[in-house]
């Protein structure tokens, strides 16, 4: 999966790995059930805790993960839970975003809370990663690091693979749909910017554009982009692809305009969310966001997300791309149990999940996971299946009138879906098809197959 998100690439310049006090977010204590099932199942609960870069200095709002699941645990329980039991979110972690502080709250969530499942994690630095794939414990969260790819039992939101550095189709697909030849990029200088930059750059030569101006030498929170603005303005550039923040898009857009390069378009693969909004206001005009979820702005065509959003009202939660997740999150697990069944163990689920569903969606919010082919991996990695994904889809959005406007997707099908790995020669209409499928269209052989999760309560 090509990675859409680069927050992580912004706190690598902000955070070092020296030792920080644990804090806890509302923790509290749980003992091992014991019996069959393991630690964290009670006859009546199965406690499950997160941890979140609570504290964060990019001011994102990863604690809305413990949001979205506590939402999606609410809905569970009210139609009666899972064989007998119930979810019991008894642990909401603060790392600080620091690897010391994620590896800390890990081990606290195992070792002293005893918990069934690890969810949700949302952080930019999760050191602590290789920890739990070495216990085994199931893991569910946001997926924007390298190491949600350390175990079979850590699952992303969006898949537990990313490939920083593979060609990014969109990219190169916006500026396409928009008319523009010469692009340029601007990077961090944290080393996961700097991949997010060499995989744009790999996508826009692969489609044809022509890339003038490549700067991964960009210190975060910067003030002048002085000489790149004068090499773009002489180049003739026409769009811009950003691995940065929300904040650094805003500010090399502004800088552009003062040099009078009003029709610059940018892509941003950060920054969709309604704090964006009420933040930057006109500030966005021209940045296009790739997303891959249901836009939000689509909420009247998908049932999931009305549910979501409803279940989120009812305790007062915002809705973002953070508790969207944390919702996912839950999802996943409470499938995995169910096809487990009831005698379900730590070990089973995990299984459960990487043998027994495929095509997952979350209920029609994401485009398909395949988890028993290529949700840990490339394709073709264990040398067991051929060396050729089924798809990559995304949706884009575009600030317009004072609001985000979905771009490029169809009706009731926001999602722009084409073969990945490799990348087809072209991206038009000969290689480009649309998600979820409507009744008795046809998909290309390479798609990913139908969903096999059970259905909600």
């Amino acid at each position: 999966m090509r990675v859409r998100t680069v927050i992580a690439t912004l706190t690598v310049v902000l955070t070092t790995t020296a030792g920080v006090a644990l804090a806890g977010v509302g923790t509290a204590s749980a003992q091992s059930g014991g019996g069959d099932h393991g630690p964290g199942v009670t006859p009546t609960l199965i406690k499950v805790g997160g941890v979140a870069a609570v504290t964060n200095q990019l001011g994102q709002p990863y604690a809305d993960g413990f949001k979205g699941l506590q939402a999606y645990f609410n809905y569970i329980n009210s139609k009666g839970g899972i064989y007998g039991h119930k979810f019991k979110l008894v642990a909401q972690l603060d790392d600080q975003d620091r690897a010391s502080g994620n590896v800390e709250a890990v081990r606290e969530l195992v070792e002293q809370d005893h918990v069934f499942a690890v969810a949700p994690v949302v952080t930019d630095i999760f050191d602590g990663a290789s920890y739990l794939a070495s216990k085994g414990t199931p893991t569910f969260g946001w997926n924007i690091n390298s190491q949600w790819n350390d175990g079979p039992n850590l699952f992303g939101e969006k898949g537990s693979y990313l490939c920083f550095t593979c060609p990014s189709e969109a990219p190169a697909f916006v500026a396409q749909k928009v008319g523009a030849k010469n692009v340029a990029i601007l990077a961090y200088t944290a080393a996961q910017s700097q991949t997010c930059a060499q995989g744009e750059e790999a996508g826009f030569k692969q489609y044809g554009m022509n890339v003038e101006l490549v700067d991964s030498s960009i210190p975060f929170g910067f003030s002048d982009l002085g000489a790149d603005v004068d090499q773009m303005k002489s180049k003739n550039v026409q769009f811009v692809g950003t691995c940065m923040d929300i904040a650094g898009e805003i500010n090399a857009a502004q800088e552009l305009r003062r040099a009078g390069l009003t029709n610059v378009k940018f892509y941003a693969p950060e920054g969709y969310a309604p704090s964006t909004l009420s933040k930057y206001g006109n500030e966005l005009d021209g940045i296009y966001f790739a997303i891959d979820f249901w836009p939000f702005e689509q909420v009247k065509q998908s049932p999931e997300l009305q549910l979501f959003e409803q279940q989120m009202a009812k305790i007062h939660g915002p809705i973002t791309e953070q508790a969207l997740a944390g919702w996912i999150n839950g999802d996943l697990l409470y499938k995995g149990i169910k096809l487990a069944g009831p005698n379900f163990t730590q070990q089973s689920v995990v299984n459960a999940i990487n043998t027994k569903i495929n095509g997952y969606t979350a209920n029609g919010l994401r485009p398909p996971i395949d988890w028993a082919f290529d949700g840990h991996g490339p394709p073709g990695a264990d040398g067991t299946q051929p060396n050729t994904d089924h798809e990559t889809c995304t949706a884009y959005e575009v600030y317009q009138n004072g609001k985000f406007v979905p771009q490029f997707g169809k009706t009731g099908q926001p999602f722009v879906c084409t073969t990945e790995n490799p990348l087809p020669p072209v991206l038009n209409s000969t290689t480009i098809y649309y998600r979820p499928p409507k009744p008795g269209e046809q998909l290309p052989t390479t798609a990913t197959v139908p969903s096999t999760a059970p259905a909600v309560p």
